[in-house]
Formats: structure tokens, C-alpha cells, sequence
């Protein structure tokens, strides 16, 4: 329930309502409310046992819950020896206006569990699925919500998986996962343990302990590929594979993220750019929707955002070694298009020095796209005069991990301030807001591409079942100053730390041009309505004026919207 409904006093129109309740929903300015007064917001937080147990941090987690205003908290590390009335005690003095209901989970060995809490009432409590998962179960409970408002109940599980790198260590995740997918499919099946009903959302949140530094999951085992897809490991004991929606289809990653940075990491607490993303949220997103997301990070917000908020700017760092992680969920499929990138415009090899270069990406989709999560996107550069024939080993020069977020029709500029764009930073600059562009200029991650001939680069989504063994998907490579035009070349990407065999990328004549640039103020930009990839050049206009942060030339037929944060 959203602090809004809580203060409206009965019998005030729902016209009304709605005007008093309309909100920017900008965590970066720090207004944190729901777009929405009925989207139901869900706080997941590994609270490092200090809820209720330390006093020392009361004000800080007091501020922090107090500004989220959540309607369902799903905490890890919770010390056994706190009790369910304490925690109600505790979340009662945050929101006197509510009574909250909470369910505790198993203990583990080491000193701590999961805590289900909830504005409205639980039922269909359980400590851990059957089979049984992992240490510490899983913490589950229907949520009932009310009938005048929402059509179903929801039904929420939170989890703290094992964590740790070593092979038993993935290997315990897996089991985990395999037992919370099954228990999903005996939910949505009649019999069993567990019966929903029909279309009932379901959310899973927690500490899940997934791809720690970004490593992924160690193979065989891959309880991410689980968890979205329904891919069981252990057949045996949880069952044939079964894609845990309602529809037959995968789980949504709902990603959420800072929205001063567009970093989705969410620890350590203790910087403004941490380094694993070990806190998710997947649902059921043919009945459910993600309506807004956020982490919080006090550290990366400005002074007035923290005003606004009623934040300190040291309070997530004092409180936990985690961020915490709120999404707003409504019910009912989103149905509009996902994120979808492609490359939109590009400049090289200014006459003199090299100061106007620069790589455009669109998102031609019809929602937000985070280029870090729940999918992965950078560009790849090769070396200058790749071959005709498959070299054999990798010809990648460099790569660029990109990090942003772009609005539906958006667009978003990797550049170079200080080096390949010098000349167009300020117009960069200028043209979009900072989660729009990424300016990298370090000598360690330095953007520029080749001048040619027979330059290339790529843009692909990486997969890492674990770091010695990524994989690379291509959605654009293009091929540039092309000398040989009758024959196709082979770009192979660095997709492995360990020097093996690269992602091989055939370049057709739909992905070269062998025309060269003359002018600082050249691009090659594509055409109008062009959503096609890899048609390139015959989609595109070459040369084209240089409009880097601005719709091309020949206008995209979108409507250009942006993320203002400063």
C-alpha cells in the first residue's frame, strides 16, 4: 500500500485521488514514490543481521525503510534469535498506520534466515519447498490482496542461496534453483504439495548469490539458466524441465538499478560502483509487470536528492553490505515491445587528428533498456585488414562493456572526451543526459575505433556460464573502408579468458562499405524506419551528416525520450 493510499480519507473521490497522487517517480532527484498509487512495491534487502539486532544502525534502516514505503519485505540475514513479533514491533513504529504481518524462515547453521513481511495478510506459509531446496529453504507465502483493488493475490518467495565460488558452492545453487522451479510447476499444476490458482503471479527476490564479480555460474551447473527458463539439472529429483510462467514461457529478470549511474550491482554498499549483482527479482511476467525499479545507493545520490528523500549520504553503506533493491509491480502482462538495440549511427578517421569518431546505439523497443542486465551488451572492436578467410584465432583489438539506460526511441553515445571525440564531447554532452552516454577515455578502457581498412566492430550480448567460458551473441557487426568488396571477412571476438577460440563473425556484403569518410562532419547514419540488422550499407545513408545524441539526418519516425538526472 503506498504511503498515498494510507493518508487519503474515505470517501474522497478517485479523481481526486489520482491528482494528489501523481508522482515523477525519479529516484535520482530523489523522489522514490510509486508512478502508480496501486503498484505493489516489493523491497528485497540483505540487512547483514543488523534488523532489530544492532542498534547502532536503527536510524539509518529507519530512514532507508521509511523512504522505500514498501509494501512487501523480503529480508536475508535476519538473526534467529529476532522473533516475528519484534520484526512486526519494529516495521509497526516505521508505518503506525499499518499492521504488518511477518513469516520467518529456516535457520542456517552460521546465524541467520529469511523474513517474509507483508502490509496485508499471508497464508499458504511454508519454511522450504518439497523436495527441499538449500540452506537457509525457501521463505514463501501468498499474499492477499485486496479484492477491490486487484484482480489475483500474489504469490512471493525469497531466497539466500549459498554463496561462495567453488564447485560445491555452484553446485548447492543448483539445487536450490531445481527446487524452486519444480515447486513452481507443482503450483500451477492440480495435486502435489502446492495449488494456485490459474494465473496467480509469482515473484521470486532475494540474496540469490548469482554470478558474484560477474563471473556467471561455474559449468555444469547453471541455476540461472534455471530459474529463467526452467532448465532442471538434477531431473531425477525436481523433475522434467519445465519454464516456470504460466504461459510455458521463461521468467522476467526485473533488473533493477541506480538510477544515478545505471549500475544494477548491488554489492558492496560501500561504493558508488560495486562490483556483483547478487540480488534479483524474477517473475511471472505473462500476469505481472514491472512498473518501476530501483537500487538505492545513498553514496551516488546529490545533496538535494538525499533532501528530498530524507537520506543521509551515508546511510546504505552504514546499514548493510548490500544495497537495497525495490521493484513496483502491477498485475497483467506488459505488452508493450522489449528493449531492442541496434546501431544507429558512426564516425572514423577525421582528415588531421582523429577528434570527431564516436558509435550511436538506438533502442527501436518500446521499453527502458539497461545495457547491463538482465542481458549484457558491449561492443567489440577488430584490428585493422581482418581477412577474407577465418584466421583462426582471435582478430578483436578491444572491447567496451556498456552501461546506461536508454529510454524507449533513445538513443545512447560511447565516446571519448579527451581522445577520439574531443571535438563533439561538449555537443555529446549537450544532446543527451549521463545515463545516455559513456564518455571512456582511461588509458585501461579507451574508446576509438581503427581507421581501416577492413575495420570492423560488433555489437553482442555476452553470456558467462562463468569467465573461462563466456559466449558471444552478434546483433550488429559492420564492416568499414572495405578493399576487397567481392568477398566476405572474418572477424573472430576475444569471448574467453583463457585464450581460446573466439565468437566467429562472417561479414556478408549486407554488413560492409568500402566508402570512406572525407569530412570531420561525416557519418555513416541509418535510414528512416531501418529496424533491420546487419543491413548494412544498403539501409543506410553513407555519408550522412554527423548528428551524434540527436535523431539522424533523415529523422527516426520515434519519439526521442530521455532520462534527465542532472
Amino acid at each position: 500500500m503506498s504511503m498515498c493510499r494510507r493518508l487519503m480519507p474515505i470517501g474522497l473521490s478517485l479523481t481526486l485521488l489520482s491528482a494528489l497522487c501523481v508522482h515523477a517517480f525519479d529516484p535520482a532527484a530523489g523522489d522514490l514514490a510509486r508512478t502508480n498509487p496501486d503498484d505493489i512495491r516489493v523491497l528485497s534487502y540483505n540487512v547483514l543481521n543488523n534488523f532489530v539486532s544492532d542498534d547502532s544502525v536503527s536510524p539509518e534502516l529507519e530512514r532507508i525503510f521509511t523512504a522505500l514505503d514498501p509494501d512487501i519485505v523480503l529480508m536475508q540475514e535476519i538473526t534467529p534469535a529476532v522473533t516475528t513479533a519484534e520484526i512486526e514491533a519494529r516495521l509497526n513504529s516505521y508505518f503506525p498506520s499499518d499492521t504488518w504481518s511477518v513469516f520467518l524462515g529456516v535457520p542456517d547453521g552460521g546465524g541467520d534466515r529469511n523474513a517474509l513481511a507483508s502490509r496485508y495478510p499471508l497464508s499458504m506459509t511454508i519454511q522450504d519447498t518439497v523436495p527441499a531446496s538449500d540452506i537457509r529453504g525457501t521463505t514463501a507465502a501468498l499474499i492477499d490482496l485486496p479484492d477491490g483493488t486487484y484482480a489475483s493475490d500474489l504469490y512471493v518467495m525469497t531466497a539466500h542461496m549459498k554463496s561462495g565460488t567453488t564447485a560445491t558452492d555452484h553446485q548447492e545453487r543448483q539445487i536450490h534453483a531445481d527446487a524452486i522451479v519444480n515447486w513452481m510447476r507443482d503450483a500451477r499444476t492440480a495435486g502435489g504439495n502446492i495449488d494456485l490458482p490459474a494465473d496467480t503471479p509469482m515473484l521470486l527476490a532475494g540474496d540469490l548469490n548469482l554470478g558474484s564479480t560477474d563471473r556467471g555460474d561455474l559449468l555444469p551447473y547453471h541455476p540461472t539458466a534455471t530459474l529463467s527458463g526452467g532448465d532442471i539439472y538434477d531431473e531425477g529429483t525436481h523433475g522434467a524441465d519445465s519454464p516456470p510462467d504460466w504461459d510455458g514461457s521463461a521468467t522476467e529478470d526485473a533488473a533493477p538499478y541506480d538510477h544515478n549511474t545505471g549500475d544494477v550491482h548491488t554489492r558492496s554498499s560501500a561504493s558508488t560502483d560495486p562490483i556483483s549483482r547478487l540480488d534479483r527479482f524474477i517473475f511471472t511476467d505473462s500476469v505481472m509487470r514491472a512498473e518501476g525499479r530501483f537500487i538505492l545507493n545513498t553514496l551516488s545520490m546529490s545533496p538535494g536528492a538525499l533532501a528530498t528523500a530524507s537520506l543521509l549520504a551515508s546511510d546504505t553503506a552504514i546499514a548493510s553490505d548490500h544495497l537495497p533493491c525495490v521493484v513496483d509491480f502491477a498485475l497483467g502482462a506488459d505488452l508493450s515491445a522489449p528493449g531492442e538495440l541496434l546501431v544507429n549511427e558512426f564516425a572514423y578517421d577525421d582528415p588531421g587528428t582523429d577528434d570527431h569518431g564516436f558509435i550511436e546505439l538506438i533502442n527501436i523497443g518500446g521499453r527502458d533498456l539497461n545495457l547491463q542486465a538482465p542481458v549484457d551488451y558491449q561492443i567489440k572492436r577488430s584490428s585493422n585488414s581482418i581477412p577474407t578467410s577465418d584466421p583462426g584465432s582471435e582478430n578483436e583489438t578491444d572491447s567496451w562493456d556498456l552501461q546506461g539506460v536508454i529510454p524507449p526511441g533513445g538513443l545512447f553515445v560511447l565516446y571519448n572526451s579527451v581522445g577520439e571525440s574531443a571535438s563533439i564531447a561538449a555537443t555529446i554532452e549537450t544532446n543527451l543526459p549521463p545515463l545516455q552516454r559513456q564518455d571512456l577515455f582511461e588509458a585501461f578502457d579507451n574508446f576509438a575505433l581503427n581507421n581501416g581498412p577492413d575495420a570492423a566492430f560488433a555489437l553482442v550480448i555476452v553470456s558467462r556460464p562463468d569467465q573461462d567460458d563466456t559466449s558471444d551473441s552478434l546483433i550488429e557487426a559492420l564492416m568499414y573502408d572495405d578493399t576487397a568488396p567481392g568477398s566476405d571477412n572474418y572477424f573472430r571476438t576475444d569471448t574467453d579468458d583463457d585464450g581460446g577460440n573466439g565468437y566467429l563473425i562472417v561479414l556478408g556484403s549486407d554488413q560492409r562499405s568500402a566508402t570512406a569518410l572525407s569530412s570531420d562532419t561525416q557519418s555513416f547514419s541509418r535510414n528512416v524506419g531501418s529496424t533491420t540488422p546487419n543491413m548494412f550499407p544498403n539501409n543506410w545513408t553513407i555519408p550522412d551528416v554527423a548528428t551524434p545524441g540527436l535523431p539522424n539526418n533523415t529523422m527516426i519516425p520515434v519519439e526521442l525520450s530521455v532520462f534527465r538526472t542532472d
